[in-house]
């Protein structure tokens, strides 16, 4: 054996599993993606005769979206933000049961090997089981707008992401909901 064909052989090996793992990374560029998350939800700035008798919960959220690009997607997303205990002028206590439709544009930027920051701005339909004649802030069947901010990893060679996120419902000058939740989504 000729010693330029032993010193060859190591880099046509290396190649060929370059490009085996390249043809395994999965493309994320583009496409439908889902996931579910889990995190926390805090309320503040109830500024009404209601009061918090206790403001968080544990949240779960569900969404599907579509990447365009590296840069831009749009999503849907589902949030049961758990139930935020209020008082009413009378010392009543209510427990809040608040859901969210939301329909946001995130924003992606690469930072380092998988690791990705990302922004959202959007619009959320709030469906609450709770009125205003109950403690004072009207948060039942309105709209209100979403806007977040997180950190993404996205695996390289399976088409799967991780995040963590933290995103304000702004529903009204009385009432807002904070969120941070972790979530898992695949890409399709």
């Amino acid at each position: 054996m000729k010693l330029s064909t032993f010193l060859a052989a190591p880099v046509v090996l290396s190649s060929a599993l370059i490009g085996l793992n390249a043809a395994n990374a999965a493309d994320v560029s583009s496409g439908l993606y889902s996931g579910i998350g889990v995190g926390n939800t805090i309320a503040h700035d109830v500024k009404s005769d209601a009061g918090l008798d206790d403001n968080n919960d544990t949240n779960l959220n569900a969404f599907v979206g579509y990447k365009f690009n590296n840069w831009f997607s749009t999503e849907l997303g589902f949030t049961d933000f758990g139930d935020i205990s209020l008082k009413n002028s009378d010392g009543n206590t209510r427990d809040l049961g608040t859901k969210a439709y939301s329909l946001s544009a995130i924003g992606e930027i690469p930072i380092w090997a998988g690791l990705i920051g990302y922004g959202r701005v959007g619009g959320a339909y709030i469906d609450s089981d709770i009125s205003k004649s109950d403690v004072g802030v009207d948060v039942n069947d309105e709209w209100a707008p979403v806007y977040g901010l997180g950190v993404k990893y996205q695996w390289e060679t399976v088409p799967l992401f991780t995040r963590l996120e933290y995103t304000r419902y702004d529903i009204d000058s009385d009432f807002k909901l904070d969120t941070t939740q972790l979530s898992i989504g695949a890409q399709f």
